[in-house]
């Protein structure tokens, strides 16, 4: 009689579960007519592997290994020699490569390791430590296996995405997650705008791709959080492109200068100035002796000033009036 109802019991125990695990997962039920139509979804591949995914990928990833000469960072001890390891992925079948800036400073030599073991030498072509991006040629006479660069402007929060690289060394390792935020800033420089991810990232991972689903590059990983579990960051595609472009055309990254120093415009600051519009910036200070063109700023919308509307001038360098648009090199895809 006891087991009869220990019996009766786990199968109501199961029905229960199960009846509740489907109301919860039928979006906009009658149980709860206001709840948002969310439909369920699964992981995107429909063998429940990246190993395709990972297979078309991994040949375009490369393992960086510099020697080089450490420097001093000032009087007492000489320079002594350097010795990397780090990842990069190939984006022209020419061998146009990108890496982190920090895995080629102060490199003399640069050697890669394709993923079918052969090594070539490779030339830095450009490095910009303000984004860590940094552009290699390898030495080669025939075309090499490439990734796309994505569009990293349309990557969403949630989107699965895998990371390739060397962490320590361990050549060719695939890692898998999301994109955990977009547009994070993390103290790395100026012109942080960082992927974050959960995908792991180890040291010898810096500057191998992230990739999403479509086998396209979204990312450069380059850097992690130490003592953080999962999280992880990578320059997005769109800036890494943009970078590349002027380091492949001059070897140098050249920036516009507005000559302001600017300052978030908050709502208390808005209140006292009386403006309109509260979703531009203050302009706090006209850098002294800029070359500028001048435009009037009672006429810009957004910008508010510290002193009265219309006498005072909002600089524009020429440099940056004469930008050209920047497209990217023949060859190059992305």
């Amino acid at each position: 009689m006891k087991q009869r109802s220990i019996r009766a019991l786990v199968v109501g125990l199961v029905i229960g579960l199960s009846a509740g695990a489907l109301g919860t997962g039928l979006a906009g039920s009658a149980a709860d007519p206001g709840a948002p139509d969310v439909q369920l979804v699964q992981m995107p591949l429909t063998s429940g592997t990246f190993a395709r995914l990972a297979e078309a990928v991994t040949p375009a990833v490369i393992n960086v290994t510099i020697k080089g000469v450490a420097p001093s960072g000032g009087p007492g001890p000489q320079p002594r020699p350097r010795r990397g390891l780090g990842s990069g992925v190939i984006i022209d079948p020419s061998g146009v490569a990108l890496t982190n800036a920090h895995v080629v400073q102060s490199a003399e030599q640069v050697e890669v390791t394709l993923h079918d073991g052969t090594r070539h030498t490779a030339r830095v072509a450009g490095r910009d430590p303000k984004t860590d991006l940094a552009v290699l040629r390898i030495e080669t006479d025939k075309d090499l296996p490439h990734l796309r660069l994505g569009d990293s402007d349309e990557v969403r929060v949630g989107d699965w995405v895998i990371a390739v690289g060397a962490p320590f060394g361990l050549r060719a390792t695939v890692t898998s997650g999301i994109v955990s935020a977009k547009a994070r800033q993390i103290g790395a420089g100026p012109y942080d705008d960082f992927l974050q991810t959960d995908a792991a990232i180890n040291p010898g991972n810096s500057g191998g791709p992230l990739v999403n689903m479509r086998g396209e590059v979204i990312g450069i990983n380059t850097a992690i959080i130490r003592g953080g579990n999962g999280i992880g960051f990578a320059i997005p595609s769109n800036m890494a492109r943009h970078i590349a472009t002027q380091l492949l055309t001059t070897g140098t990254v050249t920036r516009g200068w507005l000559g302001v120093t600017l300052q978030p415009l908050t709502p208390e600051l808005a209140a006292s100035f009386d403006a309109r519009d509260r979703t531009g910036v203050l302009v706090a200070e006209v850098v002294p002796g800029a070359r500028t063109l001048t435009v009037r700023l009672d006429e810009a919308p957004g910008i508010a000033t510290r002193a009265q509307r219309g006498l005072q001038a909002a600089p524009v360098t020429p440099e940056v009036a004469r930008a050209p648009q920047l497209r990217s090199p023949q060859g190059v895809q992305g």
